[in-house]
């Protein structure tokens, strides 16, 4: 591991403990800092706020999970990625109970549509998407982070199964199609053989 992915994963494991005991709304980086023994500068060199470090810990839940499945957002990365989410939801809940503009809700909604859309967009062949298309990635990116946060906060008698498979489910098909199309790039890179788990 690089010096800095080693400085942000120091940061990173820093904010994770502090949120044990106290509202990551109310953590401060000076805080942060002393916990971790390291400088202010060397905080902002490597994050722009606190929040840009709660969504770096999400994106790299998200790449382990992604290098990991033979289908980016196909029904099995679906669930590991819920399950992984879940032995950290102390962590997540504390995350997702801050409102503020920069929440980790904002960054996640943000962070679905414009994946979803770049993958919808290079499948179809297009610099954008339709209204329609673009309509109907944003409905199933709102609906999978309200549920999936309910489901954090413990308002969901779900497990991640079948949570994960409701999800799947109720994915708009151009959204499948991509994803698979995505998938069937990748192992031609790779040279590895394609999977099948966004076939219906």
């Amino acid at each position: 591991m690089a010096a800095s992915d080693r400085m942000k994963q120091l940061l990173a494991d820093g904010l994770v403990e502090l949120s044990k005991t106290m509202p990551i709304a109310e953590i401060r980086v000076k805080d942060l800092c002393a916990t971790c023994d390291v400088d202010r500068s060397t905080f902002y060199y490597h994050f722009v706020d606190k929040y840009d470090l709660v969504a770096w810990i999400y994106a790299q839940l998200f790449e382990r999970e992604r290098r990991r499945a033979s289908v980016t957002n196909g029904q099995e990365m679906i669930e590991s990625m819920l399950d992984a989410i879940w032995t950290r939801s102390s962590f997540f809940r504390n995350a997702l109970s801050d409102h503020s503009q920069n929440s980790l809700a904002s960054y996640l909604l943000d962070f679905y549509i414009g994946s979803e859309r770049e993958v919808a967009c290079q499948y179809l062949g297009r610099s954008e998407l339709d209204e329609e298309t673009e309509y109907v990635i944003r409905q199933y990116s709102y609906g999978c982070l309200g549920n999936t946060i309910e489901w954090i906060q413990g308002r969901s008698a779900l497990d991640a199964k079948t949570l994960a498979r409701y999800q799947y489910r109720c994915m708009p098909d151009v959204l499948k199609r991509a994803w698979l199309a995505d998938a069937a790039s990748r192992a031609d890179v790779a040279g590895t053989p394609t999977a099948s788990d966004l076939r219906s």
